[in-house]
C-alpha cells in the first residue's frame, strides 16, 4: 500500500459520512485533491452545508477552468450547471456538466454525478 492509501481511504469514507468537518479534515491529509474528488466534496457541501456550496462550487469551476483550459463560455456553462444542481434544473445541470467534463477528459465526473442524481431520486 502506498503512503497515500490510508489517507485516501479515510477521505473516501468521509465522503459517505454526514460531517463536513470530517470531510475537510480527511481532504487536508491528502497531498492533492483531484478535480473529480473536488466535485464530490462540492456535492456534499450542497447536501450538508448549502450555505457554503456557492463558494466551493466557484472554486471548483476556477480549478476546472485553469487545469483543463476551458474557454470563457465553457467556464460559464460549468458554473451555471453547478448553480442548477440546487434547484429544479438539477438533472439538466448534471447532464451538462457531465458532457462538458467528458469533453475535457474527466470521465470520473459521470459516476460521481450519476450517484448524486440517484441519491436525489433524479436518475432515469
Amino acid at each position: 500500500m502506498t503512503s497515500e492509501g490510508r489517507p485516501y481511504a479515510r477521505f473516501r469514507r468521509a465522503l459517505d459520512g454526514t460531517s463536513i468537518e470530517v470531510i475537510r479534515s480527511a481532504a487536508a491529509e491528502l497531498d492533492r485533491v483531484d478535480l473529480e474528488d473536488g466535485l464530490a466534496i462540492c456535492l456534499r457541501f450542497l447536501e450538508l452545508e448549502p450555505q457554503t456550496y456557492p463558494r466551493a462550487a466557484s472554486r471548483w469551476v476556477g480549478r476546472l477552468a485553469l487545469e483543463r483550459k476551458l474557454t470563457l463560455c465553457e467556464s460559464q456553462l460549468a458554473l451555471c450547471s453547478l448553480a442548477a444542481l440546487g434547484g429544479p434544473g438539477a438533472r439538466a445541470g448534471a447532464e451538462a456538466l457531465i458532457e462538458l467534463c467528458s469533453q475535457h477528459a474527466l470521465a470520473g465526473v459521470e459516476p460521481i454525478l450519476g450517484a448524486w442524481l440517484a441519491r436525489k431520486g433524479l436518475d432515469d
